[in-house]
């Protein structure tokens, strides 16, 4: 029997150092997917049932054997999954070599209950030795209970126990350990065939740029002049190689950039690495924008250094950059304008008010705020239709954009609707008043007819005024309340009028 166990342990080392070459480059492990975990599953499943036909035949019905180790081994590698595939695969081998019998539905069962307790014992969070080394003892007692039930004679079952459990210790350790070592071997090779393949694709591709890259190399003197120049020259400058060989590169640079290429230079020499952007001349006279990417390496031959320059035409990135720039530009002027009357807009009137507020704040200047508000412009809506409204509003802001009054700095906003404002920075309250009284008679002069209104033939405006010296600790819209509150004031009182905030 000593023997048999014996050979049982040979097979199961052996079978795993098989099943370790077989399947080097599939390795399981936790995290492995869900199709490798059945994979390997099913083969230590195999494993199982063949250590159940090299086992020991105790009598007609009951056979002993390791088959406990091959569910143990995946349950401690791959998890809950693996380790239940084997003890299925092991169960229903067992009904199918020795047919269904009370014993064969008991030793079959014993394997499925191994394979879940282990599983599920798996996913306890400590070393993965002594996880292998507690499912060993878990086996053993699923297996000792199945022994219980099928071994009838007290003599057999402990000659089976006394030699069935040091067998599958030791065996258990043995086949562990040496599937960690399969495990790490494996994983070695896998590590140095993917460092080589690594290797060789980085010496292939530097091969290919020093060959083929459509960047411009070249390697240079310290004193600037060529020493090297790759066969991209003449795609992106034109020239040929004798053309530049031992010339400055100094002679090529725009004068505008000369000075910072000669610095970046030197900054590359002394702290090994710069990169500048700069326009160069190319051999058909006109001038090309550079990027370059400057590294100093040592040279030992003449004990100095050399630069190697890596560089590419950005002419038309640059000139997309500045159609760009000049489109944000644009957005960013459109983004602060009233699309209809050209003033600026609400956003912009915001952010304007809150800047010249801490302007004011920090030179403690008067700041004024002029709202006003067209006369009963619903009606002239009513009278005239929306497009003449529209037209109204483009007069009246044209006509107030193109004031001329010295000595007066205003912004001018539409606020909303038919309401606009006006922000005079540095202005107090009797020069914002004079301000307002020239916005009042600019609008009267347009003349624009008004029958709707109540109290003109033309269209005029109500206006309200309100001066403050900012303060850090008010917020610039107590201004804006002011003045709409004189504004509503002028409305109260009749419209076509100046109310100043007291």
């Amino acid at each position: 029997m000593f023997e048999d166990f014996i050979s049982n342990v040979s097979l199961l080392i052996a079978s795993i150092y098989i099943m370790g070459q077989i399947f080097k480059d599939i390795p399981l492990e936790h995290s492995s997917s869900i199709s490798t975990k059945l994979y390997w599953g099913g083969s230590y499943g195999v494993l199982g049932i063949i250590l159940m036909v090299f086992s020991i035949q105790i009598n007609s019905d009951v056979i002993a054997d390791l088959r406990h180790l091959a569910i143990i081994i995946p349950a401690a590698f791959g998890g809950f999954i693996p380790a239940f595939i084997t003890g299925l695969v092991i169960a229903l081998g067992r009904l199918v070599m020795l047919g269904i019998s009370e014993t064969s539905l008991i030793a079959a069962s014993g394997a499925l209950i191994i394979g879940i307790a282990c599983g599920l014992f798996s996913r306890f969070r400590f070393n993965t030795t002594l996880k292998a080394f507690f499912m060993n003892f878990i086996g053993l007692i699923i297996t000792s209970i199945v022994f219980f039930m099928i071994i009838k004679d007290p003599v057999v079952l402990k000659d089976v126990l006394i030699i069935h459990y040091p067998m599958s210790l030791l065996g258990g350790l043995l086949a562990y350990h040496f599937s960690v070592f399969i495990a790490n071997s494996n994983e070695s090779r896998r590590q140095l065939q993917s460092s080589l393949i690594k290797l060789k694709e980085t010496e292939e591709r530097f091969r290919l740029l020093a060959e083929y890259s459509s960047d411009m190399i070249t390697m240079h003197g310290e004193m600037g002049e060529y020493k090297y120049i790759s066969p991209a020259v003449k795609e992106i400058l034109h020239y040929e190689y004798p053309d530049l060989l031992g010339k400055q590169i100094s002679d090529f640079i725009h004068p505008d950039d000369l000075k910072g290429t000669e610095a970046i230079f030197g900054i590359a020499l002394s702290e090994g690495f710069a990169d500048y952007t700069y326009r160069y001349r190319a051999k058909n006279g006109e001038y090309v924008w550079m990027e370059s990417t400057l590294k100093s390496v040592p040279y030992h031959e003449e004990n100095g250094k050399r630069i190697i320059i890596v560089s590419r035409n950005i002419t038309e990135r640059k000139m997309t950059e500045e159609k760009l720039q000049k489109a944000n530009q644009l957005l960013n002027r459109l983004s602060y304008m009233d699309g209809l009357t050209g003033a600026q807009n609400r956003r912009y009137f915001d952010e304007t008010l809150k800047k010249e507020w801490e302007k004011c704040s920090s030179t403690k200047s008067p700041l004024t705020l002029l709202m006003f508000d067209i006369d009963y412009f619903k009606n002239f809506n009513d009278t005239y239709g929306h497009l003449a409204g529209d037209h109204c509003l483009k007069q009246i802001a044209d006509a107030i954009k193109n004031l001329n009054l010295s000595g007066n700095t205003f912004i001018f906003c539409r606020y909303g609707g038919e309401e606009f404002a006006i922000i005079l920075p540095s202005t107090d309250s009797k020069e914002g008043t004079n301000f307002a009284n020239n916005v009042q008679e600019t609008i009267r002069s347009l003349k624009i007819p008004h029958i709707g209104s109540e109290i003109s033939n033309n269209v005029t405006i109500s206006i309200g005024l309100a001066t403050m010296v900012p303060d850090t600790k008010i917020d610039s819209k107590k201004l804006i309340h002011l003045a709409d509150m004189a504004l509503y004031s002028s409305k109260e009182h009749g419209r076509n009028q100046i109310t100043v905030s007291s």
